[in-house]
Parts: structure tokens; C-alpha cells; sequence
């Protein structure tokens, strides 16, 4: 899911999340800005902030083994259980984009494509980051590598379109993944 590069290198060399997630792309002819440019900034921090709280692995066993504790791990099942079985049947009846094989990173997405993007257009891309959680992240930004043929990559860089804020979610999620597969690998071995 996360690597320290990608493969064609067009995001460099950092930490980066790597996954098949569902993606949308339009054309639009401005970057968002004023309070349209504020109240984008706020709901993606939201749904970064929601997805990182569903996304968070359950403890195997509360820290104490008091009947509380116990209670309280089977409440939180519970819960998670709950929830699941909510956004499953949500899922079944939303109309989500096409899964794409994308990379993400805090300051730049690319994805394979199927529309035929011109290089320096502006996008609106719609990126469902959780199987969970049905809200899309909603990132601006400008078209810097394509690959000529339909299906190849496209590169958005998000410059000043995200804010700083949402940049250090995103950076938290990627770090967080990337955290959960050195674990995985670890007890794999």
C-alpha cells in the first residue's frame, strides 16, 4: 500500500500511498478560492479526519483486564460491527466511481487514467479514500505529467489549491498505512 517510491517516478522519492480506490476527474476552468476555497478546506480535513477514526485498528485487548475494559472492547466491536453492515448497504446503492490503481501523496495524485487530460489543466478530482466512509476528498489542482495513451498516468500537483492543513492529514494517513504494512510485514516474518 505505501512505498518509499513509485513506479514511474513521477511523484520522487518519498513516502507515498499506493492503493485501488474509487476516483473521479473534471475539468474546471478556476482554482476554488475565497470562502468556496475555506469551506473545501474544512470538509476535506473532515473526511481526512473521519476516515483516519474509522480506519483505526481495534486493540486486541483493552490495557486493563478490568470487567469495564472488557466491556468496553465489546461495546467498540459492537459499534465498528454496526457500522460496517451501515456503510456496506450504503455502498450497495451509491452510484461511486470506477476504482483507479492511483498514488497519492501530500502534495501531488496520480492515477491511471482514462480521459485524455491537456497538460497545465485545472481539475477537480473526487478521491474516496475508505471503503468505509462514502465522502469523497475533493483536491484542485493542475494537470503536470500525462502519458500520451488512454489508460497510462496522469499527474495533478495540488500547489496552493490544498491547504497546509489538509497536506499534514493527508501526510498523517500516509504515515499511518505505511506504519500498517512495516507491522504486517513484521509478523509475517
Amino acid at each position: 500500500m505505501t512505498g518509499a517510491s513509485n513506479i514511474d517516478g513521477h511523484l520522487g522519492q518519498r513516502l507515498v500511498f499506493e492503493d485501488r480506490l474509487p476516483l473521479s476527474c473534471e475539468i474546471i476552468d478556476t482554482l476554488p478560492a475565497g470562502n468556496t476555497y475555506t469551506a473545501l478546506q474544512i470538509d476535506n480535513e473532515e473526511v481526512l479526519h473521519a476516515v483516519m477514526l474509522l480506519e483505526d485498528v481495534p486493540r486486541e485487548t483493552p490495557e486493563d483486564n478490568s470487567a469495564e475494559g472488557q466491556d468496553m472492547l465489546r461495546l467498540e466491536y459492537k459499534i465498528n460491527l454496526m457500522f460496517e453492515l451501515l456503510s456496506g448497504l450504503y455502498q450497495r446503492d451509491a452510484k461511486l466511481p470506477e476504482p483507479v490503481e492511483l498514488i497519492l501523496r501530500s502534495d501531488a495524485l496520480t492515477w491511471q487514467s482514462q480521459q485524455q487530460l491537456d497538460l497545465g489543466s485545472l481539475v477537480r478530482v473526487h478521491l474516496y479514500l475508505s471503503r468505509k466512509y462514502p465522502k469523497p476528498l475533493v483536491l484542485h489542482g493542475k494537470v503536470v505529467t500525462r502519458d500520451e495513451a488512454p489508460g497510462e498516468r496522469t499527474t495533478v500537483i495540488f500547489d496552493d489549491a490544498v491547504s497546509e492543513r489538509c497536506r499534514d492529514w493527508i501526510d498523517k494517513f500516509i504515515f499511518r498505512h505505511h506504519r500498517r504494512a512495516v507491522a504486517l510485514a513484521r509478523q509475517q516474518t
